[in-house]
């Protein structure tokens, strides 16, 4: 996986990247309204326009951002995006920093995405990750949000869908089937006998080795992704988009902003999170049409799907007093924890210290290169750095 430097990057771009933090608007303005019609107006009015209840640090409020697939699978659970946002108070300023899934992490002997669902068995998911991470970048988190995307595509049926404008036509030949991950594809498991001869052939170690055999031919390089599609196609399906406008129910929606290798241009992350902006904006616009608002049992039944999909500990006081942060936003900044670059942070050790694993560490050893840049961001010190691995949202 390709990460680009700690640079900063436009407002728009992280507008069209991460999809929890538009669900929270979304989440914000339905709570709202339901606060609305059960307490009335004044009591709204009085929740938004008080002194701030929420906490902070030294004029910062931290929040722990984290996306999962969700579903019955296999990994549903792993937290594949993680961000945490940082508001600064006194320059009404959001800096956006996102961490890549791969870094390890020492205290769960694992991957950063694990951190969540390991703390499910200890204190919380989030009580867990929320001290991990706070301690990876030096910093106090105050608040955390966990969506899954199962959520989201009920949410999608529950307001009829929504119309999207597909770019361009585009296929993806290898978008993964839920439930379906670990399908044998009619290999089998056996164990076998190699001698040198055979093991250097194989790239594999000599002696008796359990292998999967189909048809007398052994996958013994299914890790690499263009043989785990060969080996294991029954794992994927075919999908493709025709150019124009399509109405799409909640499943078409996450297949259009989940595929991560369509063809025409369409396989880039770049691509991906503008079609992620275009569902967003889509679906924002139907929870806030007419037709919506003045439903009130639809907009209970979005409520009551959100908070099956949502894990947080953002209580209603303090989502009005983030809408009223977020009106407030002077300037918004992105950025990523990389292992690219002279200047990367993060660096890829060999394979074979991590069990196999690819993952990211730290370049000096240890996490204090990575609390003192993250320090400077969130009290504004870095600004519009330039870097050519920087990509534009534009």
């Amino acid at each position: 996986m390709k990460y680009i430097n700690l640079k900063s990057r436009p407002k728009r771009f992280f507008l069209k990247k991460f999809l929890p933090v538009f669900i929270l608007s979304t989440i914000i303005i339905i709570v709202a309204l339901i606060v609305s019609s059960l307490s009335g107006p004044g009591q709204v009015f009085r929740y938004v326009f008080q002194s701030s209840l929420l906490k902070s640090t030294n004029g910062n409020i931290n929040v722990l951002l984290l996306g999962n697939a969700g579903g019955l699978h296999q990994g549903a659970h792993l937290t594949d995006t993680v961000m945490v946002a940082s508001y600064n108070l006194k320059k009404d300023q959001l800096f956006l920093i996102s961490l890549p899934r791969d870094l390890w992490i020492d205290a769960v002997s694992g991957k950063l995405n694990t951190v969540y669902e390991i703390g499910e068995s200890k204190e919380g998911g989030l009580i867990f990750a929320k001290k991990v991470i706070g301690d990876v970048l030096g910093i106090s988190i105050h608040y955390g949000l966990r969506m899954d995307f199962t959520g989201f595509v009920k949410a999608i049926d529950q307001v009829g869908g929504v119309n999207i404008g597909v770019e361009r036509n585009f296929d993806d030949f290898y978008y993964p089937i839920e439930g379906r991950e670990n399908d044998l594809c009619g290999w089998e498991e056996e164990e076998v006998e190699f001698d040198e001869g055979e093991a250097k052939k194989l790239n594999i170690e000599a002696g008796k080795r359990r292998v999967l055999i189909k048809d007398g031919k052994i996958a013994t390089d299914s890790a690499e992704e263009s043989k785990g599609f060969e080996y294991f196609s029954c794992r994927f399906e075919h999908i493709f988009f025709n150019q124009g406008a399509t109405h799409m129910d909640g499943e078409t929606a996450l297949k259009f902003v989940r595929s991560r290798h369509g063809t025409d241009g369409e396989g880039s992350d770049f691509s991906r999170s503008k079609r992620q902006q275009k569902v967003i904006e889509a679906f924002k616009n139907k929870v806030l049409s007419l037709e919506t608002l003045v439903n009130t049992q639809k907009i209970a039944a979005l409520a009551q799907t959100f908070g099956k999909s949502l894990d947080t500990d953002i209580h209603i006081p303090e989502i009005l007093e983030f809408y009223k942060f977020s009106k407030k936003i002077q300037l918004s900044q992105n950025f990523i924890l990389s292992s690219s670059g002279k200047d990367s942070l993060l660096i890829n050790p060999p394979v074979k210290d991590y069990g196999g694993s690819y993952v990211l560490i730290p370049r000096e050893g240890d996490f204090k290169m990575i609390k003192d840049y993250v320090k400077k961001i969130i009290k504004g010190e870095i600004e519009n750095e330039a870097s050519t691995s920087a990509r534009s949202g534009n």
